[in-house]
């Protein structure tokens, strides 16, 4: 993180100025500094406009005066894609800047000067014209591009950026300009002028939706929470999903037990499991996983501690069946808000995005006992496995300091006979490990469940089996 810019004299945080994106306020711990030029840079369709627009549209709700200078697109279509998001744009004023018109007005004039450098001159001119008829305190220029096209000289660009930037600062605007990124479309001209720059990112996966990041580069004298954020492109405008930082909250833990309605599994677990723990619940295809995360859920809803489910592989009204037809009716804890179910697709949904619903499950619903069905799902929500221990940890990390008991599923690969194998060795980052693996008796099938590992207090070594069937979930001694 950097630090915080305060004022000598008074000891208070220079004002900021909300940028109207949740998520990229809580980065920014409050907004943007004010009376400063801000980069914007990002490759086509990564979501400049839209961040521009909203920033806009804040100041607006605000009251501010708000000033769009378009250059890239006609102001016709600047207003469709602000339709498409279902923006009312009433309250910012929109000046296009048509570079034609420049370029036919440079030709007719007689100078000694490159006509580059004359069509130049007269946008930053028609700019500067825009601001001072607007008095704008918020302002987006969109884009750079187009100034640099313009340009005869990269000595001539430069001077011109800072005139335009001591300008805007010296008017009391806070001001956006949108630009493209690396050497073929951009240059690092600005990125030394600017107050901050925040780059924008995509990549588009083999299969599912574009993947979006924001990361906040600079913001001199001014704290942020450094590097990659997922944000998404929806109707309604861009959002944000900060990355989980562990540190930023503190909550000690109190280790009591949540016991769930088979008492033979609390003994075996020495009593229960630990609120501020992470419980990894491990077997092959229908050796009852999901039961058993259902199971803990369901006992603590029931208790009245919230508890929200996490699904990725089962649709929520088939997960209610199924869990009905052994005895693990969800209707009435459903009904009383206990319970929370949640589906997740992990083709459509980014990983921040998943991270910040489960963190606001915790903080903002009261969330005590969380259940990832399964890790696998999530596993696949990450880009070629972008990441997954690290991200995974942050987020465990989190819910721990939040005293909130977090029990993973993870599927193992192979059946009866065959090798078994996990996408990702992740039993490390538990404090408890439950295995449950299929036996034979005689010529039946049988369920078993052991405590691989307990970090927190004694716990059984023995398996014993696992009975789902005839409406009742138990665990009962393995027959001699």
């Amino acid at each position: 993180m950097g630090t915080t810019e305060v004022d000598g004299a008074s000891g208070n945080e220079t004002a900021l100025a909300a940028t109207g994106i949740a998520g990229f306020d809580e980065i920014l711990f409050g907004g943007l500094p004010r009376h400063a030029v801000h980069l914007v840079e990002g490759e086509p369709g990564t979501g400049k406009t839209t961040v521009g627009l909203q920033f806009l549209l804040e100041g607006a709700r605000r009251g501010e005066t708000t000033l769009f200078i378009t250059i890239a697109q006609s102001a016709r279509d600047l207003g469709r894609s602000a339709a498409s998001h279902g923006f009312d744009t009433a309250g910012i004023t929109v000046e296009e800047i048509k570079t034609l018109d420049l370029a036919r007005e440079a030709a007719q004039r007689q100078t000694v000067l490159h006509t580059a450098d004359v069509e130049l001159s007269s946008m930053i001119a028609g700019i500067r014209g825009a601001i001072e008829r607007s008095k704008p305190e918020r302002v987006v220029l969109d884009s750079l591009f187009e100034l640099r096209l313009l340009s005869g000289d990269s000595l001539g660009y430069r001077r011109e950026l800072i005139l335009l930037k001591e300008f805007v600062v010296a008017a009391g605007a806070t001001a956006l300009f949108l630009d493209y990124p690396g050497p073929e479309l951009g240059d690092r001209q600005l990125e030394g002028l600017a107050h901050g720059v925040v780059l924008l990112e995509a990549s588009v996966p083999e299969y599912g939706a574009s993947l979006r990041r924001v990361c906040v580069a600079k913001m001199r004298g001014h704290r942020f929470v450094e590097g990659w954020h997922d944000l998404v492109i929806r109707t309604g405008g861009v959002a944000v999903f900060p990355r989980v930082v562990p540190e930023l909250t503190g909550t000690p833990l109190n280790g009591d037990h949540v016991a769930c309605a088979i008492p033979e599994l609390d003994e075996m677990l020495g009593g229960g499991l630990e609120h501020g723990t992470t419980c990894l619940i491990v077997g092959q295809a229908g050796t009852g996983k999901s039961t058993l995360g259902t199971v803990y859920a369901r006992a603590a809803a029931q208790r009245g501690d919230r508890a929200a489910m996490f699904l990725f592989e089962e649709r929520p009204e088939v997960f209610r069946r199924r869990s009905s037809d052994i005895g693990l009716d969800l209707a009435e804890v459903e009904a009383s808000g206990a319970l929370a179910l949640t589906h997740y697709n992990p083709a459509e949904t980014s990983p921040g995005e998943f991270a910040r619903a489960v963190v606001s499950a915790v903080v903002d619903e009261g969330a005590r006992v969380v259940v990832i069905d399964s890790l696998t799902g999530y596993l696949g929500a990450l880009p070629e496995g972008r990441d997954l221990v690290v991200q995974l940890h942050s987020l465990l990390s989190f819910l721990s300091r939040r005293n909130v008991l977090t029990i993973l599923v993870m599927a193992q690969h192979g059946l009866l006979g065959g090798a078994v194998r996990m996408e990702a060795d992740t039993s490390y980052l538990a404090d408890t490990v439950v295995l449950l693996r299929y036996g034979t008796e005689g010529s039946d099938l049988r369920r078993t469940v052991t405590v691989v590992k307990k970090r927190h207090g004694d716990h059984e070594t023995a398996a014993r089996e696992l009975v789902i069937g005839g409406e009742t979930v138990a665990v009962r001694d393995v027959a001699a």
